[in-house]
């Protein structure tokens, strides 16, 4: 059995993002998608290695939340049931291009 909660380390960190910070994580995540159905955890994975150099010490766990946000707010199309197991597909909804 896994632990499923955060290191308190982790929940510090998070907590000291700037607005700017969780913007660029949504960016990130944003240029990931297409209009094409592909795994979460795919964009989450390509979205947070995007991001190292910057952002080397944010737990992807908190790209799958703002994921989950995206998809949330409607700005994500998803197919499956949205969880952190990541176990769905997304992509932009119908129309919408990559964030430059």
């Amino acid at each position: 059995m896994t632990n499923d909660q955060p290191a308190e380390s982790d929940l510090e960190l998070v907590v000291s993002l700037s607005g700017e910070d969780v913007a660029a994580i949504d960016d990130a995540l944003l240029r990931h998608l297409g209009t094409e159905l592909q795994p979460a955890a795919q964009v989450v994975a390509a979205a947070h290695s995007s991001l190292q150099a910057a952002h080397s010490a944010v737990p992807s766990a908190f790209f799958s939340y703002r994921l989950r946000k995206l998809v949330a707010l409607g700005e994500v199309a998803a197919n499956g049931p949205v969880s952190r197991e990541l176990q769905y597909t997304v992509g932009l909804p119908s129309g919408d291009c990559p964030v430059a």
